[in-house]
């Protein structure tokens, strides 16, 4: 993976899209599970009545605070410049916490990257389904490996929107040892969209 070439896409998009323009965070976030395929890891379950989708389909679509679950949207898009020149970026969206910490539904892209040379020092995809997460491996360009389970591509803007596709093959989860695919309905890429990022 070209990590500098990441940095750079992903610093672009986002600082050209997460202009505060006021409001609350946006997120328009949809995507579908399946099995992996080819025997190389065991598949994780999913809730096949859920609240935000039935059989492997899930959507969390709105702003933050908005009603959703029986509990409120966290849409979180923001960057956080840390010490040594650091800067972590995170976008999230969950719902469903059920008066805990924990979210029962989220979806978690955490990327941090070096300022001094715009090299990208972490970059992981976690998705949270009933309470278990998905967590375990890399994202980047590359298409979806062992090492680097999701793919991030097609990273653009649109107004004020940090829009991106992703596909995951086999993320593990550190908590069961199992695996899910991510990606759209019927295989491929999702498209994951926020809006209304704070910090960059």
């Amino acid at each position: 993976m070209n990590t500098s070439r990441l940095a750079g896409l992903l610093l672009s998009v986002l600082a050209l899209s997460c202009a505060q323009n006021g409001g609350p965070v946006l997120v328009d976030a949809e995507w579908s599970l399946s099995c992996p395929s080819g025997g190389g890891s065991n598949c994780g379950s999913w809730a096949l009545d859920s609240c935000i989708g039935e059989g492997s389909a899930r959507a969390i679509l709105g702003e933050h605070g908005q009603p959703e679950c029986g509990d409120r949207i966290i849409a979180i898009c923001e960057a956080v410049e840390r010490t040594g020149g650091m800067e972590d970026i995170t976008l999230e969206a969950n719902v469903d916490r059920n008066g805990g910490s924990t979210p029962r539904f989220a979806f978690d892209l955490s990327v941090k990257i070096n300022r001094s040379d715009d090299t990208v020092e972490l970059c992981n995809i976690t998705v949270t389904e009933d309470e278990v997460p998905y967590d375990v491996g890399a994202c980047g360009e590359d298409p979806p490996s062992m090492e680097q389970p999701c793919q991030l591509s097609n990273i653009s803007t649109e107004g004020n929107e940090v829009v991106f596709d992703l596909q995951c093959e086999s993320l593990f989860s550190s908590v069961t040892g199992l695996a899910l695919n991510v990606g759209a309905p019927g295989g491929g890429p999702t498209t994951i969209q926020f809006a209304n990022c704070r910090g960059f």
